[in-house]
């Protein structure tokens, strides 16, 4: 498994280790839900969005792990969960009185991409094949996570009850000279995924 493969298997397992994750994404974006077998998504009435976005940045030698402000993505989801019946309760960080609690990941990396030499295209020539660097590209998943926080006291774990896994959608994420600011970030595309991951989870509902 490639670097690439590693860095998206690493953040499907750190999003509630989604089983049908693909091992690749080529072309587009990939879009994967995941949700609780034991969750009764038609008991919970209130929910809430975290606006902030966890970012998990392993484009450099060393992980950085920082916040950035994720305001413009909170009406997308919040439209998608009041269609299904659902009541907003506004952010007041993690002890908000709501049932499902809603929060939002980015987990960015890189890769070097090298292609074989030309004794692969030239097999009869005798030569020592080898890999020439064509280049290095960037890469990131955008997460969303949602929570049970009915009825459970202050301070204690909350269980996931969904899952959604947008692959290969923060490309136009990364800033020159410094960590991501997510000023240059592509909401569009991020909000398309986003209500395809609604779309294709029919059981959110009141």
């Amino acid at each position: 498994m490639n670097s690439r493969l590693a860095a998206l298997a690493a953040a499907a397992f750190l999003a509630s280790c989604v089983e049908s994750a693909p091992d690749s994404v080529l072309h587009g974006v990939a879009v994967v839900t995941q949700n609780s077998s034991t969750a009764n998504f038609a008991s919970f009435s209130t929910f809430s969005i975290d606006p902030m976005v966890a970012v998990v940045d392993q484009t450099g030698s060393v992980t950085n792990m920082f916040q950035v402000d994720g305001s413009q993505l909170v009406p997308t989801i919040r439209t998608n969960m009041e269609q299904r019946g659902y009541t907003f309760v506004p952010w007041v960080g993690n002890t908000t009185p709501a049932d499902l609690q809603i929060k939002m990941e980015a987990h960015l990396g890189s890769a070097d991409l090298y292609y074989p030499g030309y004794c692969g295209w030239y097999p009869y020539y005798y030569c020592y094949p080898g890999w020439t660097y064509a280049g290095s590209y960037n890469f990131g998943t955008f997460v969303v996570t949602m929570g049970d926080a009915s009825g459970r006291p202050q301070g204690s774990q909350i269980p996931l009850v969904w899952t959604a896994i947008n692959y290969g959608i923060l490309s136009s994420y990364y800033t020159s000279g410094g960590p991501p600011s997510g000023t240059n970030v592509n909401y569009g595309r991020v909000q398309e995924a986003i209500n395809r991951a609604f779309a294709q989870s029919p059981y959110i509902q009141r």
